[in-house]
């Protein structure tokens, strides 16, 4: 559609069209979104509500007046797409018999690259200051105040880039006000108390998948029962997390989809694929992905779909965010494929002798190992070697299998037992500077929040100790450089056991920013630590050679 046919009547018969085709299988889609747009058609049979064609363009033809930011369009007005229409019309377009829209709650789940911060920022704006509402209150709400700003900030640069916004609008750092009406739009974070005492016109939840609480979400439900038309809109993609409020949100949506609940204040879309669908299949990622061809490249989704088939958690990563298939929060992480296409014979270690070398330590003191990394790199390669402690009395009680594993390790010297039911870091100590000696090491990495003693006594001696706290953003890009070296077969493990053992135990979750954190899957006896400690010195061994950045190079490299 192009901006000289923008009509209230073109605009609503692109959105039945395309609800029209959905249905006839014209256009590829699931089966949820088939039921959306039959729902719709249904609807129009009804005599107790009406649709406005006025209301259901009035959005779509605001949008026209702001210009896109980024990609190949950038600079030219928004003009949405057919499913964008569709929707738009669908929240906007249906009237109660007393003419106060018919929708309260909107619930889209849509994979990434979808243009949903450019939807949910025009949105915005148009109930800011075009909603017919005097002291309108808008909200981008998400987990983190900077989540939030992804639309707010969207909306800002917006307003800059119009001439026609920018002359009624008051853009500062955290507010957009708008004079005329005495309206504002801010970003808030997921802190349910920053919502107490607001009464939102619109609120804007971003990836509530995200969202460990249903806080959020009741607060801004409830909290809008002051105005007379509050519109709450949620927008995701899937998750792992069925426990929690957007799987519960979904689930309900589906319901009325399902025609097992009657709420036509609650609309929905939710694009996937369908049971049975094979997720490797081109034909099939068109299901999900409403702006397959526009913003979603074939060719891309394609490259990151064999990439996916590589990797359990490339998959697992693949399927949520761009199939919009809820998954198991403890995938994989490395399949055993990959992994055993890793048994590169490694040098002994006397080969290594004067050459460079980084340590990540793993420290433990009861039931988890404690592990110390060597790390070499030559001509393209990696290559870790882990040795690991354990108390001696968690090796004799443990029973079955695993102790049996266990006594093997011992006796092969891949386990080193320490005596009494906590392990002596002394014996760690020892491997360290002997490693010292041995080799020309660069840094040593170890967390902050364990082994004080020990680590208090390494630095005494003047070794290169560098604070190395596990959380997410330092254990992301190491972890994914990790996997990388796997995946091209330029990690080297000769096929130590132990180690193979942990990298079998290993999951990993993302948060909304596609960070990733190795975590334990199953129970509490899979062990990791090896794992870990090569992460940790893999990022170090990246950011001394100056391959990736650092949070802490900014502030200087700090140590206990």
């Amino acid at each position: 559609m192009t901006e000289s046919v923008l009509t209230d009547r073109s605009i609503c018969d692109s959105a039945w069209e395309y609800a029209e085709k959905c249905v006839s299988g014209k256009i590829t889609v699931c089966q949820n979104v088939i039921m959306a747009c039959q729902q719709a058609i249904d609807m129009k049979k009804r005599d107790d509500i009406y649709f406005d064609e006025s209301a259901a363009a009035r959005p779509i033809k605001f949008a026209s007046f702001i210009k896109h930011l980024k990609g190949p369009l950038a600079g030219k007005p928004i003009l949405f797409e057919p499913w964008q229409m569709f929707l738009i019309a669908q929240v906007y377009g249906w009237k109660r018999e007393d003419g106060q829209r018919l929708r309260r709650t909107v619930y889209i789940e849509v994979p990434r690259k979808s243009g949903k911060s450019t939807l949910c920022s025009v949105l915005s704006l148009y109930h800011l200051m075009a909603d017919s509402e005097n002291s309108a209150e808008c909200y981008s709400c998400a987990t983190s105040r900077d989540q939030a700003r992804i639309v707010f900030g969207d909306a800002q640069a917006m307003c800059r880039g119009s001439t026609h916004l920018s002359t009624h609008l008051n853009v500062q750092r955290n507010c957009i006000a708008h004079r005329q009406s005495n309206s504002k739009f801010e970003p808030l974070s997921a802190d349910a108390g920053s919502l107490e005492g607001r009464s939102p016109s619109f609120a804007v939840v971003d990836e509530l998948h995200v969202h460990k609480t249903p806080d959020v979400y009741n607060v801004l439900s409830v909290a809008a029962g002051a105005r007379l038309a509050p519109l709450l809109f949620n927008i995701t993609t899937s998750g792992v997390n069925r426990e929690g409020i957007c799987y519960e949100v979904r689930n309900y949506a589906l319901k009325i989809l399902q025609k097992h609940v009657d709420d036509d204040t609650f609309f929905s879309m939710v694009y996937g694929i369908d049971e049975g669908d094979d997720w490797r299949d081109p034909e099939v990622h068109k299901k999900a992905n409403p702006n397959y061809g526009v913003s979603v490249q074939p060719d891309d989704l394609e490259r990151l779909c064999k990439q996916a088939q590589e990797s359990p958690s490339g998959e697992t990563n693949f399927k949520t965010k761009r199939l919009n298939v809820w998954c198991s929060t403890d995938s994989a992480w490395i399949s055993s494929h990959a992994w055993d296409s890793c048994t590169q014979k490694r040098p002994p270690l006397s080969y290594w002798k004067g050459k460079p070398c980084y340590i990540g330590l793993d420290l433990a003191s009861v039931n988890d190992f404690a592990c110390v990394a060597l790390l070499f790199q030559e001509k393209g390669f990696i290559y870790p070697y882990v040795q690991s402690y354990l108390p001696l009395d968690t090796i004799t009680s443990k029973s079955g299998a695993m102790g049996g594993r266990y006594k093997e390790w011992m006796d092969s010297g891949q386990i080193i037992a320490t005596d009494g039911s906590v392990t002596d870091l002394k014996y760690i100590k020892e491997m360290v500077l002997q490693a010292c000696e041995d080799y020309h090491v660069k840094q040593i990495a170890f967390d902050p929040y364990g082994a004080h003693e020990l680590v208090a006594d390494l630095l005494g001696q003047g070794l290169p100790m560098v604070k190395f706290a596990q959380n997410i953003m330092n254990m992301s890009d190491p972890s994914k450089e990790f996997e990388k070296s796997i995946l091209s077969k330029t990690l080297a493990h000769g096929g130590d056991s132990v180690l193979s053992w942990m990298v079998s135990n290993c999951a990993v979750w993302s948060d909304v920013n596609d960070n990733i954190k190795v975590k334990k899957s199953g129970t509490q006896l899979n062990k990791i630590d090896g794992v870990i400690a090569i992460i940790m010195a893999l990022g170090r061994m990246k950011v001394h050679a100056g391959l990736q950045p650092s949070p802490y190079e900014s502030r200087g490299i700090r140590t206990l």
